[in-house]
C-alpha cells in the first residue's frame, strides 16, 4: 500500500464517518435519547474502516501481515479524530464565511 492510497482512502473513510455518526446524532436526537458523541464516533469509525478494510484486502489479494493490521488501526484513529475535531471545525468555518 503506498501513501497515496492511504491518504484517498483516508479521507474517503473520514468522509463515510463523519456523515454516518451526524445522521445517527440526528436519529438519537429526535428520539431524546442520551448518548456520548466521542463513542460513537468511535464505533462508526471502528466498523466503517474495519468493513472497508477487510473488503479491499479480500478483493485484491492482499495478503494479512502486522503492516495491514496496523495500518487499519492507524485508519480507524484517523477516522475518529476526523468525524469528531474535523466536522465541527468544518461547521465553524462555514458559519465564519456567512457572517
Amino acid at each position: 500500500m503506498n501513501s497515496q492510497f492511504l491518504l484517498s482512502a483516508l479521507a474517503v473513510i473520514s468522509v463515510l464517518t463523519t456523515l454516518t455518526v451526524e445522521g445517527i446524532k440526528r436519529i438519537l436526537d429526535e428520539k431524546h435519547k442520551e448518548y456520548s458523541s466521542n463513542l460513537l464516533a468511535v464505533i462508526v469509525a471502528a466498523v466503517i474502516t474495519f468493513v472497508g478494510s477487510v473488503g479491499y484486502v479480500l478483493y485484491n489479494g492482499i495478503p494479512w501481515t502486522i503492516q495491514t493490521v496496523i495500518v487499519m488501526l492507524a485508519l480507524i484513529f484517523l477516522s475518529f479524530l476526523s468525524a469528531t475535531v474535523g466536522y465541527d471545525k468544518l461547521v465553524q468555518m462555514l458559519k465564519q464565511l456567512g457572517e
